[in-house]
């Protein structure tokens, strides 16, 4: 039998605040979120890393935050969603295990890895190297992938994988790639137990058309910028399609029932996934009593248990 599937969920802070008490209440309510979540027993969550406006921001530092996270909560596990390896400095690095984004800059993250795991900082093999050592990492370490080269990568280097939720229908573009990392690790890897997370949007409520009545005037202004980056992933699939398509097609919505079937018949939640990670935003400002509803719907009605017992 397959090991319970952990259940966590992604925040991205959306505030149109720039006002610094402002962004702090955003942080506090945040954080109070999260420690609702560790009481109702959900598995992870995660928080995403934004350093300019015009992106879901402003969260330019996840891992402090994750460090308030933590004195408040005793279970929940703590992550990134995700956090760019390529601008980090290394020594800072060691302070956390990233989710990845295979790119152009591969090199530029392969280096900052190889400082992890004892590579000498500067000075050639005689070099400073971290300490302490930040091979322990690893055992935490995700990568983002959106090919079947980057899962097989994710796969060889012994770590995670992160399947986004924009990119395409989960059972055309996902399984595949969910396959080629398992080909690999488990031929690589035989006796290590591999990770796979798949995160999905879900707008949960009454029924799909309260859902979409609700969130297509924030989503429709919103569709090009997705499709265009599916695109680039080399799906096309989400150019020109309406939002009622687009939440047929891509995210989770519509009634309890309905997320939960959607859930159960993913084809990368059926391909060997161990983590499903739900990412409840869409709205322009945090929504604190939202923010709670969520992770409650999440625990209490989609058929979801805790993979680990409550105490």
């Amino acid at each position: 039998m397959a090991p319970p599937l952990r259940t966590g969920f992604a925040l991205n802070f959306r505030t149109s605040s720039r006002d610094i008490d402002a962004v702090a209440r955003v942080d506090e309510d945040v954080l109070d979120t999260i420690a609702y979540a560790d009481r109702l027993g959900i598995d992870s969550v995660g928080v995403g890393q934004h350093h300019v406006v015009n992106t879901g921001g402003p969260f330019a530092s996840p891992l402090p935050f994750r460090v308030a996270a933590a004195a408040r909560t005793s279970r929940i596990t703590l992550g990134t969603g995700v956090t760019t390896v390529p601008f980090e400095d290394p020594v800072l690095a060691e302070d956390a295990a990233f989710g990845l984004r295979p790119n152009h800059r591969h090199a530029l993250c392969t280096e900052k890895v190889a400082a992890l795991e004892g590579r000498p900082l500067s000075g050639g093999a005689d070099g400073p190297p971290l300490y302490p050592p930040g091979t322990r990492v690893r055992g935490r370490w995700w990568q983002a992938a959106t090919s079947l080269a980057g899962a097989a990568a994710a796969g060889a280097a012994g770590d995670g994988l992160q399947l986004d939720g924009f990119f395409d229908p989960a059972g055309t573009g996902q399984a595949p790639t969910v396959r080629a990392y398992l080909e690999v690790r488990h031929g690589l890897r035989p006796g290590e137990a591999p990770r796979v997370a798949v995160f999905r949007f879900v707008y949960p409520g009454r029924d799909k058309e309260p859902v979409l009545r609700e969130v297509e005037p924030v989503l429709g202004p919103r569709l090009a910028a997705p499709a265009e980056r599916a695109a680039r992933s080399a799906n096309p699939a989400l150019r020109g399609l309406s939002v009622r398509e687009y939440l047929d097609l891509v995210p989770f919505h519509g009634s309890p029932d309905d997320i939960a079937e959607r859930v159960a018949t993913d084809p990368a939640v059926a391909a060997e996934a161990t983590d499903f990670v739900a990412n409840f935003s869409y709205r322009d400002e945090v929504d604190v009593a939202n923010a709670h509803a969520h992770p409650h719907t999440l625990a209490t009605e989609i058929g979801w248990r805790p993979a680990t017992a409550v105490r």
